[in-house]
């Protein structure tokens, strides 16, 4: 049986298709880029007169620019043709709590010194319990994290 030709050639499509891709994960690399030093340029400003409220908008800020340069890290393996990995994810998500935890004691701290009164247990334990699962959630994604370079480790040997 006789083959049709095509009409188009696939071969020079599929490379047009791969070409346009990289393109695509490269703008977004670099638009991740510049994001992180938007913020990081706007926050630069907090640290000319430094107090606990700023200081914490920079703390803030900088652990975001971390976030977001951890999201470029898995674009920079695909443009490499690297394999998948999960760790920045991970990363991203241990980052994230931790960012969380520090912003919920800085705010319940705040509330506390503004309102000059001593916080009762109907306010407090909401935000424990948010701590609680942030703290659940890093140890969940470095136990991931271990599990992980196990599996490779012993993948590699």
């Amino acid at each position: 049986m006789e083959k049709k030709p095509y009409l188009l050639n696939v071969k020079f499509l599929r490379q047009l298709l791969i070409v346009a891709d990289d393109l695509m994960h490269f703008i977004v690399a670099v638009t991740l880029l510049v994001c992180a030093a938007l913020i990081l340029v706007q926050t630069l400003p907090n640290l000319v007169h430094p107090d606990i409220k700023t200081l914490l908008h920079v703390l803030n800020d900088v652990l975001l620019v971390l976030i977001v340069m951890e999201l470029m890290w898995p674009i920079v393996r695909f443009l490499k043709r690297e394999a998948f990995t999960l760790n920045p994810f991970l990363y991203i998500g241990i980052i994230s709590c931790i960012r969380r935890i520090l912003l919920i004691e800085a705010e319940h701290s705040m509330l506390a010194q503004i309102g000059g009164h001593v916080m009762d247990w109907s306010s407090t334990w909401p935000v424990l319990a948010e701590m609680g699962a942030n703290v659940g959630i890093i140890l969940a994604l470095a136990l991931s994290l271990r599990v992980l370079s196990a599996r490779d480790k012993s993948a590699d040997e």
